[in-house]
């Protein structure tokens, strides 16, 4: 066991169990290094989730898109399922993150220290798929790891404060926290299925750091000045008086405390990683 973990919590809790601690159960897929290597360790452990799903918000990286196709292939390769599925309006149409935006005015619910774009964009469609195919009451893995000392007891207390009426409906399971792989870890299983992927992030997430956004800029210049006029129409329409898009040290040189990583809010124990 890791040993950042609390051996005793880790034994004691449903959701920190080496098995699923119900069924059906199924994986919030999201194409990044600790989603794969969930999945990897899961089927080296002979486990077949019910379902798989990866939420797209149509604001992905290539580089997550690229690792989602991969993953489509592994996994009809292997047997398991995988579907994509999308936010969809009431029109019937969808609408990136960013494109919805560009359209309102607003930077990515992020910046405000909101979660809507997990909500809307992640946590709803996976919902609205399960309900539609027979797993609305559903175990779902999620791929915090051993090491994230701060999650886990986070995960820890919403499970023990959660009501019995909300576990039945989605219970979490942790099966990296319960294998004791670290990140490290995770990055050893994936070098060992010769699997190479990197973080995945929508291209406008305001929790990029500076280092992010000048590799955006480097590498896709096209996306980095769609970021960059999401954050102008912004401060056009008012909409930025408090917030920014661009994290830490901005285009302006102005540095937002807002931004800083250690008060960045708890994401939704539901997302997808």
């Amino acid at each position: 066991m890791h040993e950042m973990l609390n051996t005793s919590m880790v034994e004691s809790i449903a959701i920190f169990q080496p098995t699923p601690p119900r069924q059906p159960w199924g994986i919030n897929f999201g194409a990044g290094t600790n989603s794969w290597a969930m999945a990897l360790a899961c089927h080296e452990r002979g486990l077949r989730p019910d379902w798989c799903l990866f939420a797209d918000t149509g604001s992905e990286t290539p580089e997550t898109y690229r690792s989602v196709e991969q993953f489509r292939e592994w996994s009809a390769k292997h047997g398991w399922p995988f579907e994509i599925v999308r936010w969809i309006r009431k029109d019937g149409t969808f609408e990136s993150i960013h494109e919805n935006c560009l359209r309102t005015g607003y930077l990515p619910s992020k910046a405000y220290q909101l979660a809507g774009c997990t909500s809307k964009w992640k946590i709803q469609p996976m919902q609205k798929w399960r309900s539609a195919n027979g797993y609305a009451e559903s175990a779902v893995a999620i791929g915090y790891d051993a090491g994230e000392r701060a999650r886990i007891e986070g995960a820890a207390n919403r499970y023990c404060s959660s009501a019995e009426v909300d576990l039945i409906k989605e219970m979490p399971w942790y099966p990296l926290v319960a294998w004791g792989i670290d990140r490290k870890g995770c990055h050893e299983i994936n070098k060992r299925w010769k699997i190479e992927v990197g973080k995945s992030s929508c291209f406008c997430c305001p929790n990029m750091r500076e280092s992010e956004w000048e590799e955006l800029k480097a590498i896709h210049p096209e996306l980095y000045a769609i970021a960059e006029r999401i954050e102008d129409q912004a401060i056009a329409k008012g909409n930025a008086e408090t917030a920014r898009l661009f994290k830490g040290k901005y285009r302006n040189g102005i540095v937002c405390s807002c931004f800083l990583e250690d008060e960045l809010p708890e994401e939704s124990w539901l997302r997808a990683i």
